[in-house]
């Protein structure tokens, strides 16, 4: 009897003890990264409960072992000839955005491409003088579902099993789980996340490399003054950023050894499809690639230099994706559904996770939004995704609605050109984030900065702004299929245009379009270019 009564008031009491074990905050912020440290800085700025959970015990520290040869390829861009700072941030990839002029990467480096050290240096600066709540050396190991007192919140376990409690969880993890395929003889790859720097070891050596991505050229450029020869294997050939205008894509930085390959030198890029690839061990050590024959058996490929001889190294440089082993029952989210894309989570235009509610992404895990397009993988990008997340909380969750500037039709003409000449935000995420101006009465107009494109057929809803009058929207974008990878944009088509046929230019302009109907109207768009405006019907 005794024992069901002492039962009987352990329940009872249950409620107490998880009230006063649990810790709770109204957001919780998984990742101390760029983007985590930017939403961190917003709800700070903003008054709002929060806590930034960090594994390791500094900021930024993805950026202590890559890139592996330490070079950024994000701008660092100290001298423009403007003071304004709106306007420097276009050529400056690296600063956060915050009210602490200080705090700006470019006072941190000489270098047009900076040291990754230096960066590392910067964030934990930015996270100490703001002042940011972060809880260092925890490592959210679960994230799953739970009841507080009749509310479903989000419980978080760290490493020592403490328990964490949350209305809205922020995943800013970004790409950090290097993608490894399920390819015969995988094993005898040394992986791009654990190869050495030190280029003695790869002295007159046949080097193989799987990818063709930034990090499969940084690492060829780094090895190949040493080594006999250098390959790059990969499905779907090189696509130069010259030529696609995507900052994800090869970049001129990297792509030296484009030239000995085109020049008739040792090196080497080769295309083949990875699912039919295989690596075979052979004799002395040496390594060959093979492909899978109709009766699924192994032949090797001796139509290549490296092949005959043999491989001394094969370095796998396959890219990254999200780690998805925090997410129990009921929190995980699913993938993006494009293939191109399913290394990414499945997020709405809001950044919310489709299959979780309250669940939201920031910083490079909310770039499947804009894959192959627009800034969103890298910091200057999705510094401004993010602060566009904090607004579309604050009006979710605290009922703020979305900033907004209340603008004459007068002060309307001079904004509208002063944001064309300066604004960093739209400029860096073209087409995916608008200006968008409410047209009022008596010639009063409301202006929104940077609200994103998906966001404005439902702005009343998620963004707390209504569309009386119509609207316009200010975007910055590149011409009709800019991301080709075999486009020459240094092409005199491209730089051959007049303000009357502008709108036909590859490069990137602003759009001003204007929409009688608030969701799916007929729309007159506006290419602005020196003096003149046209008016197209579409």
């Amino acid at each position: 009897m005794a024992n069901i009564f002492s039962f009987t008031f352990l329940l009872l009491a249950l409620p107490f003890i998880i009230q006063s074990k649990f810790i709770k905050h109204q957001y919780c912020i998984v990742g101390a990264g760029p983007g985590g440290l930017q939403m961190a800085y917003f709800l700070q700025r903003a008054g709002r409960d929060y806590i930034v959970f960090e594994r390791h015990n500094i900021a930024g520290s993805f950026f202590t072992h890559y890139p592996r040869h330490r070079r950024l390829l994000s701008l660092n861009k100290q001298y423009t000839g403007s003071l304004n700072s709106e306007f420097n941030l276009r050529h400056d990839w690296n600063t956060l955005l915050s009210d602490n002029d200080s705090l700006k990467m470019t006072r941190y480096s000489d270098d047009l491409y900076p040291h990754a050290d230096q960066l590392v240096r910067y964030l934990n600066d930015y996270a100490n003088r703001l002042q940011l709540n972060i809880q260092y050396q925890t490592d959210i190991v679960k994230l799953s579902r739970g009841y507080l007192n009749g509310i479903n919140m989000f419980k978080l376990i760290d490493q020592h099993q403490n328990i964490h409690l949350c209305n809205v969880t922020i995943i800013s993890t970004g790409l950090s789980k290097p993608k490894i395929p399920d390819t015969t003889g995988m094993q005898y790859a040394e992986g791009y996340e654990s190869i050495s720097t030190n280029t003695s070891e790869y002295v007159n050596k046949n080097v193989l490399i799987l990818g063709q991505g930034n990090s499969a050229f940084e690492t060829a450029q780094a090895i190949s003054n040493v080594a006999g020869l250098v390959h790059l294997y990969g499905r779907g050939g090189v696509r130069l950023a010259t030529s696609t205008h995507y900052i994800g894509d090869l970049r001129a930085v990297n792509s030296k050894i484009v030239d000995s390959y085109q020049l008739k030198s040792l090196d080497g890029i080769v295309e083949g499809p990875l699912e039919n690839f295989g690596i075979l061990k052979r004799k002395k050590g040496l390594i060959s690639i093979a492909l899978r024959g109709t009766k699924d058996e192994l032949f090797l490929v001796n139509d290549m230099t490296g092949t005959r001889k043999g491989y001394h190294h094969v370095i796998r440089c396959l890219g990254f994706e999200y780690d998805r082993s925090i997410f129990g029952q009921g929190c995980r989210p699913r993938s993006a559904k494009k293939e191109s894309i399913e290394h990414y989570p499945d997020i709405k235009a809001n950044y919310e996770a489709v299959s979780v509610a309250h669940m939201y992404f920031a910083g490079a895990l909310t770039h499947s939004l804009d894959y192959r397009h627009s800034g969103g993988c890298c910091i200057q990008g999705f510094r401004y995704s993010v602060r566009a997340l904090h607004r579309l909380l604050e009006w979710r969750y605290h009922q703020v609605p979305w900033p907004a500037k209340l603008l004459s039709s007068e002060q309307l003409l001079y904004y509208l050109s002063m944001r064309i000449n300066q604004a960093s935000g739209t400029y860096q995420m073209f087409g995916m984030l608008a200006d968008v101006v409410l047209i009022g009465d008596n010639h009063q107009h409301l202006y929104l900065e940077e609200v994103p494109t998906r966001v404005i057929p439902n702005l009343e809803n998620l963004a707390g702004r209504k569309v009386t009058y119509g609207f316009l929207a200010l975007t910055f974008e590149y011409g009709k299929n800019f991301s080709q990878p075999n486009k020459d944009t240094l092409d005199r088509e491209n730089y051959s245009f007049t303000a009357r046929n502008a709108y036909r230019s590859r490069n990137i302009h602003p759009i001003l379009r204007y929409y009688k109907h608030h969701i799916r109207g007929k729309s007159k768009v506006f290419f602005i270019l020196g003096a003149q405006v046209l008016i197209l019907q579409i």
